[in-house]
């Protein structure tokens, strides 16, 4: 808890300096806190994250994608494509891992309900691309959010994230329903 409290206090103290958003999320049993950095002048984003749950371990990652819409039109469909890395803790396990992730999100902004959303991520690892003691990673989610204010929303959405480790462990750090915030600047 107190290596989340820290990131989230760094991210706020460096909020004002950079353009982006901060998305947190939490259920009983798991907390999970991103900031997203847009890059000027690009369809390039990066982010950092940290998905915590007490008894299971920890995930630290760090994401770089091109963002934009994936459609042509008035149909608002958004999607971004990446790599993404980080520290996978399974402290259940005893073991612990590097992924390089390849995966991205879709959204969808209804048009009818400009302020309704539906969103999917995937990011996936297999073991080719895993290091030290992870063999697989899998980080899923799908979210449905309305946007409270224009830069805000708030959202219900359910998440998977699990890496599978050499010495035959499996590691759920999160699968369930979640609540969350989202706030761009």
């Amino acid at each position: 808890m107190k290596l989340l409290t820290g990131l989230a206090a760094s991210v706020f103290l460096c909020a004002g300096a950079f353009a982006g958003e901060i998305d947190l999320s939490f259920n009983s049993d798991a907390v999970r806190a991103f900031y997203v950095h847009d890059f000027a002048n690009s369809d390039l984003k990066g982010d950092i994250g940290l998905l915590t749950d007490s008894d299971k371990g920890e995930v630290i990652n760090a994401s770089i994608f091109l963002s934009g819409m994936a459609s042509d039109g008035a149909n608002p469909l958004e999607g971004a494509l990446g790599v993404r890395s980080g520290y996978v803790n399974g402290d259940a396990s005893g073991q612990s891992g590097f992924p390089v992730a390849i995966g991205g999100y879709l959204k969808y902004t209804l048009v009818q309900s400009n302020r309704i959303s539906i969103r999917a991520d995937a990011w996936f690892a297999p073991d080719a691309l895993t290091l030290s003691d992870l063999e697989k990673y899998e980080d899923y989610s799908i979210r449905l959010a309305y946007n409270f204010l224009r830069s805000a929303d708030i959202y219900v959405g359910a998440r998977y994230v699990a890496g599978e480790f050499d010495n035959g462990t499996d590691v759920t750090f999160d699968n369930g329903l979640n609540i969350g915030i989202n706030i761009r600047f």
